[in-house]
């Protein structure tokens, strides 16, 4: 007699996050980081196949092998870190989870620099912003038409161009932690979402997009802000499973497989309805449930670690500066613990706070004040950390960071302002 397949019900996807998405670890913390960059040829970006082209050498060379998974997006390895990219081109380098946050910096650095010694023999090179500064998501092609990315676009854009911005024009600092176990996770997670807002506003790089100023200074954050509400923002709760449970059942139905391709949901039918009512194809399966955990983008995604995603990316002079501050924050149990008592009082305003994170920066006096004192704490912490664990360069780096920018009121995107308002004798010769 053939078996039946058993339904899946709440406390099955609830089991199935506390295992996988929320798996506590114990021991040495381990960092890991993925860095978006935009590849320009002046001010435009570079289509992937050109990219592409660009750099054959390191194949030749053997720098770097192709682990392209059969039908899937381009993916080079270069030891045990990754090189693939975005929609809109952007590059992505992907270091493995790494002991200390100088190794995890230090894969980074020696892919960039690699890619370095054969991109500006194509007129290319690598930029370091949240955002494209000069070139609307209409003038860049989708460059990985891979049936997610399709079905992706056919979801985000009934929703307004948000989801075409992000994907073909947003560049990302992500962080990845351990999740740590017991009342440390809980409190790490708190913490994650807690910050991530002031973690923004602290590094925002993105003021332009179109070659015009947005009114933010994390034009990044705006976006997110409009891709789709039921799959983005900051998580909180008593605990992060249940939590985010909630969160993926009410999210969107993204997209979903069919026998043949992927079928494109429609905003406003969730998860949870699949779950409850099924449709003309059935219901979910768990394959379903773990692909649709990946269509998810809160600020903080559970996926065994914890990936905070809220971050610019910065350039790469100051790289090191959010990725010890925040791994220092969660890590530290005194600077968590403090962290937490000084953001608690606005957990019920944080979208409010992440408003004004976003669109001032470190210039608003409650975002400053907030900066000021995590990265307070954070430098604290770094008296107390393993020495091999954020060597004193970093320390270097981030007291540079503080009196350059925080401590004025100023966050990079400043700089980019900056270099494009109009001389002081043309503003004078129009007034």
């Amino acid at each position: 007699m053939q078996a039946v397949s058993r339904r899946l019900d709440q406390a099955t996807l609830l089991a199935d996050l506390r295992e996988r998405a929320f798996a506590p670890s114990d021991g040495p913390v381990h960092v890991g980081l993925e860095v978006e960059m935009l590849a320009l040829r002046g001010d435009r970006a570079v289509p992937l196949a050109d990219l592409l082209r660009a750099i054959e050498p390191l194949f030749d060379l053997g720098e770097l092998e192709d682990v392209t998974p059969p039908g899937g997006l381009a993916t080079y390895a270069y030891g045990p870190t990754r090189l693939t990219f975005e929609p809109g081109g952007q590059v992505e380098i992907i270091s493995p989870p790494r002991p200390s946050v100088d190794q995890a910096l230090e894969d980074i650095r020696k892919l960039e620099l690699l890619l370095q010694r054969v991109l500006p023999w194509r007129g290319i090179k690598l930029a370091g912003y949240g955002l494209n500064p000069w070139q609307s998501e209409d003038e860049i092609d989708l460059q990985t038409p891979l049936p997610r990315y399709l079905a992706m676009e056919r979801y985000l854009s009934q929703l307004g161009n948000d989801g075409l911005r992000m994907m073909r024009l947003s560049c990302a600092l992500q962080i990845n932690v351990d999740s740590g176990s017991g009342t440390v996770a809980e409190e790490r997670w708190r913490l994650a979402n807690l910050m991530s807002p002031v973690l923004a506003a602290m590094f925002a790089n993105s003021p332009v997009r179109a070659g015009k100023p947005t009114g933010w200074k994390s034009a990044r954050s705006l976006v997110w802000r409009g891709v789709d509400p039921t799959r983005t923002g900051c998580l909180l709760g008593a605990s992060g499973p249940d939590a985010y449970l909630d969160f993926a059942l009410n999210a969107g139905l993204l997209l979903r497989r069919a026998p043949d391709d992927y079928r494109s949901g429609h905003p406003g039918y969730t998860f949870g309805e699949w779950l409850n009512d099924g449709d003309d194809l059935g219901y979910p399966e768990l394959d379903d449930w773990s692909y649709h955990l990946t269509t998810l983008f809160p600020q903080v995604r559970p996926r065994g670690f914890l990936e905070l995603r809220s971050i610019d990316n910065p350039p790469s002079e100051w790289r090191s500066v959010p990725v010890a501050v925040a791994t220092a924050l969660l890590v530290d149990d005194a600077a968590r613990e403090r962290a937490i008592s000084s953001l608690e009082a606005y957990a019920d305003q944080l979208d409010e706070i992440s408003v004004l994170c976003g669109m001032h920066g470190p210039a608003h006096p409650l975002v400053n004040q907030l900066a000021c004192e995590l990265l307070g704490f954070a430098l604290e912490s770094f008296e107390h950390l393993p020495r091999d664990f954020i060597s004193s360069s970093i320390v270097s780096d981030t007291h540079r960071f503080v009196d350059a920018y925080t401590a004025r009121g100023r966050c990079p995107a400043d700089d980019l302002i900056a270099a494009m308002a109009p001389p002081h004798s043309a503003r004078r010769g129009a007034a």
